[in-house]
């Protein structure tokens, strides 16, 4: 990471952001280019483990099919800053990339586990769905192998500006 003073290296921070994200950006190997998707997911408390809901079909299990190694990126963006004086501007941001493994989850009890996973990623409480939509949806597994955390919290004036 080139700005070392920007890292977050503490794995519970990272599941911390990653707690706060809304959407993940899973990559894919493809030709003649990556194939780059925005997802829903839901994690595991260690922040770890990742799932991700989908279609019965698609792009994406055609390709990892081919390749279950994946990269990943999420954000959370915490306004733009905005400085007169020195006419510029940047943005605050905490930020978690990685890469890992995926497989998909076949079982029912699994399934469901990480529907579960999804919905308390939305909601602060237990939401309930119909658990027969389980049997019409793929779920896969990411196992993060890897991740990194960055965060930028410019301050201006004294105060951290949002």
């Amino acid at each position: 990471m080139r700005r070392n003073d920007r890292a977050v290296t503490d794995p519970l921070e990272m599941t911390d952001i990653m707690s706060r994200c809304e959407v993940l950006h899973l990559a894919i190997a493809a030709q003649p280019a990556p194939y780059l998707l925005p997802v829903n997911f839901g994690m595991e408390p260690d922040g770890m483990t990742l799932y991700i809901h989908g279609a019965m079909e698609g792009t994406k299990y055609d390709l990892l099919a081919q390749n279950n190694r994946v990269g990943f990126e999420m954000e959370c963006t915490n306004g733009l800053v905005l400085d007169e004086k020195s006419h510029s501007c940047t943005m605050n941001y905490e930020s978690v990339m990685g890469w890992g493994t995926v497989r998909e989850v076949t079982d029912l009890d699994g399934k469901l586990h990480a529907l579960d996973r999804i919905m308390a990623q939305y909601h602060s409480e237990d939401f309930f769905y119909d658990p027969a939509v389980a049997e019409r949806t793929r779920i896969l597994c990411l196992r993060i192998q890897e991740r990194t955390g960055k965060r930028r919290a410019k301050i201006l004036g004294g105060k951290k500006h949002a």
